[in-house]
């Protein structure tokens, strides 16, 4: 069986537990890859295959992220069909796909705390949608929770000022206390249901910068601004990387760390251990 058909169908059968984006991106990799196969077939996927994919990605001059993503959209679905028996064996086994860190934009905190204080003071010169957005934004400040899991919080799953819920991306559950801040953007009577308003990924993002200059906030502004926001907060206040970690419901450390380089506060705490030293 064609390997672009096989994985269509797998990502048509996974695709309402997927937000649009990720659905998007699995996509137009899948055609990337189709575009260097046509005819590629799902026993033909093996280790040769990924390292010549790979030369390719190189060659059309892709950067080094976007290389990552595709082979590891094409891992994702070879894992799928090794699950399936319609491959042989691993053909990432010995194939080491990489990482690459970018810089990751966040609110500092004196901006997120202007941010907030405007919002509570000039939310009335927003539209009820803009109040929703900019609200649902601050919430994931304080909280971390991706744009899927703000869509998806019920709640249910809020009690006591604690949030209990599966995380949508990765499936795993995640336990967050809310702090103050963000408890006083919660609904006033909050029984059942959703607990935001949220509107469509893009839709979200551009009221959301329209909301936030009308805050007297213009740097370029997105929603998983908020989930980099909260992880940095964290580390800026003194929370140790572990407690961080678990509240980001990161598997690894590693991935908690990366957070932890743009932090000069942080840096700056940690070297001051050399004064022990006498």
């Amino acid at each position: 069986m064609l390997f672009f058909e096989k994985a269509l169908e797998y990502l048509e059968q996974n695709k309402e537990n997927l937000a649009p984006l990720t659905v998007r991106t699995y996509y137009w990799n899948l055609k990337k890859i189709q575009y260097f196969r046509p005819d590629l077939d799902c026993a033909d996927i093996n280790e040769q295959m990924v390292r010549d994919f790979k030369q390719h990605l190189q060659q059309k001059g892709n950067k080094p992220n976007t290389v990552i993503k595709a082979l590891s959209v094409l891992r994702s679905f070879s894992r799928h069909m090794l699950a399936d028996g319609l491959i042989s064996e691993n053909p990432f086994n010995k194939v080491r796909i990489g990482q690459v860190y970018t810089r990751r934009g966040f609110l500092t905190t004196s901006e997120l705390k202007k941010l907030y204080l405007n919002y509570q003071d000039q939310r009335r010169f927003l539209t009820e949608t803009e109040q929703d957005v900019m609200r649902a934004f601050l919430f994931s400040c304080f909280t971390g929770l991706r744009y899927s899991d703000l869509h998806s919080l019920d709640a249910s799953e809020i009690f006591d000022y604690k949030i209990r819920k599966q995380m949508h991306k990765t499936g795993d559950p995640v336990y967050v206390p809310i702090p103050l801040q963000a408890r006083l953007l919660l609904p006033e009577n909050l029984k059942s249901g959703p607990v935001f308003r949220i509107v469509e990924n893009s839709h979200f993002n551009r009221t959301l910068r329209t909301a936030a200059k009308k805050l007297g906030y213009y740097k370029h502004i997105h929603c998983h601004l908020a989930r980099h926001t909260f992880a940095t907060t964290c580390i800026t206040l003194g929370i140790p990387l572990p407690a961080t970690s678990k509240l980001l419901g990161h598997r690894k450390l590693e991935t908690t760390l990366i957070y932890a380089k743009f932090v000069d506060t942080f840096l700056d705490k940690e070297m001051k251990k050399f004064k022990k030293l006498g």
